[in-house]
């Protein structure tokens, strides 16, 4: 019977008794989201305004005029119409706000208070992108869908852009200026069409202005703002649940005002289909931006509390300008329509 040593007694030192002598690294680098790529302010015509939450914005209509025959002998006709406005109320006034305890900011080896503060720039930018990006639903309620080109058995082609130029082009849209924005799924069908990948395609500026190329003459952005229209797609901030993505019923980014037509009619919103990824080819007339030239930032230090108060704020409005600068483009790039 062969020999076995008997139990050791007593207490060994461990990673649990000993945790004073294991320093603690902290890298300079940081974990965090990647940020989506911001691209459709560009996309929309700027209004910048001195005023505040609650100020309207008023645009007139001018008529054309008509020709009439002029008869030897007899007066001229005149004409007078009637005009309508396009208006906008600014009325969005969203904020960003954190609180740093003066101990951890003792303790803590970075600048906390410019780290949080540069992610509230981001979260409201973000917010103003997803706000355009609602828009997407008033131009599906304008005309009856006219300016929405559906393709339900694939993702996204050269037909696909050819349909959604004619359109603009029957409507008199100026061809400078315009541009076509399409999610990451959409981009990777246009990869597998001859007349995007053979022409202007590697254009070096995709990091700085999201553009990845151009068709027809037309640059092509990606944006990863847009996304599979989704019940759940949108999250607002860390650990938030899901939430409708821009455009879709119920979401909250979804169109707060219904544009006056020349004719004196409003565009009444119409939601997105669950599952199309919507592309949008667009002229920057299609909407208009009012807010001011940059968000307020204001810190105060809490004596009581013994902490910094950082809040950003922003006061802007969303609208579309001339429905008929824009057109959808509906696509199937899950075969899940």
């Amino acid at each position: 019977m062969g020999y076995s040593s008997p139990a050791p007694l007593g207490t060994q030192f461990t990673t649990n008794t000993s945790s004073v002598f294991i320093p603690e690294i902290w890298m300079k680098d940081l974990i965090r989201h990647r940020d989506i790529s911001l691209v459709l302010k560009d996309a929309v015509s700027p209004v910048n305004f001195s005023g505040g939450k609650g100020d309207t914005i008023y645009i007139p209509y001018v008529s054309n005029l008509g020709v009439n025959n002029k008869a030897q002998g007899a007066p001229v006709t005149y004409q007078a119409f009637t005009e309508n406005r396009w208006t906008m109320t600014v009325n969005r006034y969203k904020e960003v706000s954190f609180a740093i305890d003066k101990f951890l900011e003792v303790f803590a080896d970075r600048d906390l208070r410019a780290i949080y503060t540069e992610r509230a720039g981001y979260a409201l930018a973000r917010d103003i992108e997803f706000a355009i990006l609602a828009e997407r639903a008033t131009i599906n309620g304008y005309n009856s869908g006219s300016q929405v080109v559906s393709n339900s058995s694939s993702g996204l082609t050269y037909a696909d852009i050819l349909a959604a130029m004619e359109i603009m082009d029957k409507d008199n849209v100026p061809r400078e200026g315009r541009r076509l924005i399409i999610d990451p799924s959409q981009h990777y069908s246009l990869l597998a069409q001859d007349e995007f990948i053979s022409a202007d395609y590697n254009t070096g500026n995709a990091v700085s202005t999201g553009e990845v190329g151009r068709i027809c003459g037309v640059p092509v952005k990606m944006t990863t703002s847009l996304s599979i229209n989704s019940t759940t797609g949108y999250t607002n901030g860390e650990g938030a649940s899901g939430q409708p993505t821009p455009g879709m019923s119920n979401s909250p980014y979804y169109p707060t005002q219904s544009p006056v037509l020349r004719s004196g009619a409003s565009v009444t919103a119409s939601a997105l289909t669950a599952n199309y990824h919507t592309a949008m080819l667009v002229h920057p007339d299609w909407c208009k931006l009012a807010m001011k030239k940059m968000p307020s930032v204001d810190a105060d230090w809490s004596v009581d509390y013994q902490e910094w108060h950082v809040v950003q704020t922003q006061i802007y409005d969303v609208e579309v300008y001339r429905p008929e600068a824009c057109v959808l483009i509906n696509t199937d790039e899950d075969a899940l329509v």
